[in-house]
This record gives C-alpha cells, structure tokens and sequence, in this order.
C-alpha cells in the first residue's frame, strides 16, 4: 500500500493499514535507537508516537509530513527513554556513594540545559521546529531535508540560519541563571 492510501486512511481513523505496513518497521528503528538494554521498550515507544501522531493528524498536510511526525515522535519518545534511563542510573550510583557524584551534577547540568534548550526551540514556528527535527536531531544532510520538505537546499541553508539566530537573540535576552552562556555555547556549536 502506497504512503498516500496509508495517510488518507489515518486521516480517517483507520489505523489498520498503518499497523500493517508501518508498524514493523517502526518497531525496528524504536529498538535499534533504544539499544539491546531497553529494546523491550520499543512497542511503547512507538504505541505512544502513533497516539501522539494521531492526536495531530489534522495539522499534517501531506504523506511526507505524516511519516515524518510519526518517526520524530518514535525518536523522541526513544531518546526520552533513553535519558530517564541513564538519569535514573546515576542518581542511584550518586545515592548510593560510590564517588559519582561530579558526573551526576554535570548529567543535572547537561539535562537542564538540553530542557531549556528544547522549551526555547518548542516556542518557535513550526517550521523550525520541523526543520530542528530534521537536521539536527535525525541528522540528516541539507539535500535531505530539502527534498522531505519539498524547498531548495539554499531554503534549507537559509532557515538553518535564522533558527540559529533566533535561538541566539532568545538567550542573549533572557536570563538563565548559570545555564545561559553554556546554552549560547550550544546554539553556537549548532550554527558551525
């Protein structure tokens, strides 16, 4: 079944066609991003993206938009497993005394950073917000995501740009206490 019918039919509430084409391959990329260690988590990881696709399946206008909300929302519900996870491990190992406790506040510094980092990027347009998805976070190639979102790869360049720069202003004019210059460290890192 082509990507088309399989989007038409979501956009319907007929998810059968999606379980059936989709859903295995899902599985596997929700797996191999969770490792051997959590692999087990994969059905949940991608249960929870169909759910959260579904629940935004009217602001998806096109198959591409679609499939590609479904495998961000399946790579971030597998990162955030991922960082629970690890957070969790070295709570316990600074908890319990075995001298880990500098790694544990550079976890806490790291991840309060990244969840400011993220609040800022989830206030901007959507198309940044995709396009942040795309090339940062899926890592993909400039021709890659111009052709998945259907622009030039100078568009691709261009937006890249201004979402660097709006991320810049917005920490160069909000005070975050201690994390503000490592996140305009990071925004600057972004941009190289």
């Amino acid at each position: 079944m082509r990507n088309e019918q399989i989007y038409q039919a979501f956009l319907h509430g007929d998810l059968v066609p999606l379980y059936k084409e989709v859903y295995p391959h899902m599985l596997l990329y929700a797996a191999r991003l969770l490792g051997e260690s959590y692999s087990f988590l994969a059905e949940d990881c991608v249960q929870e993206a169909i759910y959260q696709t579904y629940c935004h399946r009217h602001q998806l206008a096109t198959s591409g938009a679609f499939r590609t909300y479904l495998y961000s929302c399946s790579y971030n519900g597998a990162i955030s497993i991922l960082r629970r996870r690890a957070s969790q491990s070295q709570y316990l190992a600074a908890q319990s005394g075995t001298g880990q406790a500098d790694e544990f506040l550079c976890t806490m510094i790291e991840q309060e950073t990244l969840d400011l980092l993220y609040r800022a990027i989830d206030e901007l347009p959507e198309r940044y917000r995709t396009l942040f998805k795309l090339s940062f976070e899926q890592g993909l190639k400039n021709a890659e995501v111009a052709h998945l979102l259907h622009i030039s790869e100078s568009a691709v360049k261009k937006q890249k740009s201004q979402f660097i720069r709006l991320l810049r202003d917005k920490f160069s004019s909000i005070d975050h206490g201690p994390y503000t210059p490592i996140l305009y460290l990071v925004v600057s890192v972004m941009g190289d």
